[in-house]
């Protein structure tokens, strides 16, 4: 299997642009890719015009990526295995706010990649799962994802990039959102990247999500370090950009782990590594993706040209 070896939230994670090693939304390590700040700190736009944001950027994934139907067995292991992080993160911001996280999984095997839009869209790649070793390891990425949403990453992003004006202009008289403008904020955060300090509080706070769900959090530091023997080790380069290259995320998120609980969690501890509350094993589900037969969601992914 060829692997994409880009995990991000968001940016860069059309077929064929490897773009370093990252978990963050349009984390990408190339030079020119915008990174923006703060903004007004999110007080600009609302939970409800987040939704709507989110809303207008699952559009535009739906158009360009295959989705696995709602009653599919990955869809259902899926919505399965975020509930349990999704109640360890209300103590960050209630998911309740944004009607929940609403989630999906991508169907294709040679992308592995997680990311979460504004207002709680939320994907996984079929290419990761069959790329984790262990339900810690998605836990951990996943952790990282609802973390962005927790910690408003995205609106606080857009609002930099925007200012006032034109974020007011965005919305139509009856409070929707424009479909012009959610083709600007789709391709702004797929070009953008978040700062080290968005990143370095999304580990943090990722961390304590995926242990107060019951998972190992050094979930997280075995994927990173699996993805960086994919790309070749020491070979990697410090890209001259806001985010850190994986060997310097590997040993942040270790001591953020030691700092934090110490002794209570260690590699390999008894503490959880499979899945908490999913109807399937993580080996049936790889199974189910391997065997070909996960359904499509009608309308997803690049349709056939009209003859």
């Amino acid at each position: 299997m060829t692997v994409q070896r880009n995990v991000s939230a968001f940016g860069r994670v059309r077929r064929g642009l490897v773009t370093g090693l990252a978990i963050g939304a349009g984390a990408a390590s190339m030079a020119g890719v915008a990174s923006c700040g703060d903004g007004l700190g999110g007080i600009l736009i609302s939970d409800a015009k987040e939704v709507e944001m989110g809303k207008g950027v699952d559009d535009q994934i739906r158009l360009e990526y295959r989705l696995a139907a709602v009653n599919d067995p990955a869809t259902k292991w899926l919505t399965e295995f975020v509930t349990p992080l999704a109640t360890a993160s209300a103590q960050f911001r209630d998911p309740a706010d944004i009607g929940g996280f609403k989630v999906a999984v991508i169907v294709d095997d040679e992308l592995v990649n997680a990311f979460a839009a504004p207002g709680g869209y939320t994907y996984v790649s079929t290419g990761l799962i069959l790329n984790a070793a262990t339900c810690a390891e998605i836990a951990g990425v996943m952790g990282h994802e609802l973390a962005h949403v927790t910690e408003r990453h995205g609106v606080k992003s857009i609002e930099g990039a925007y200012g006032v004006q034109i974020i007011s202009q965005w919305f139509l008289g009856d409070g929707s959102l424009a479909s012009d403008a959610a083709q600007t904020i789709y391709a702004f955060l797929a070009n953008t990247q978040f700062s080290q300090d968005h990143e370095a509080e999304a580990d943090a706070v990722g961390l304590r999500i995926a242990h107060d769900a019951g998972y190992n959090p050094y979930g997280l530091v075995d994927f990173f370090t699996k993805l960086l023997a994919l790309e070749g080790g020491a070979s990697v380069p410090e890209f001259l950009s806001s985010h850190p290259a994986t060997q310097s995320r590997i040993s942040d998120v270790t001591k953020a782990i030691e700092t934090r609980y110490g002794d209570q969690v260690n590699p390999g501890s008894t503490q959880s590594y499979n899945c908490l509350g999913t109807t399937m094993s993580l080996e049936q589900l790889k199974a189910h993706v391997q065997s070909g037969q996960i359904a499509i969601e009608p309308g997803t992914g690049p349709q056939p040209a009209n003859p």
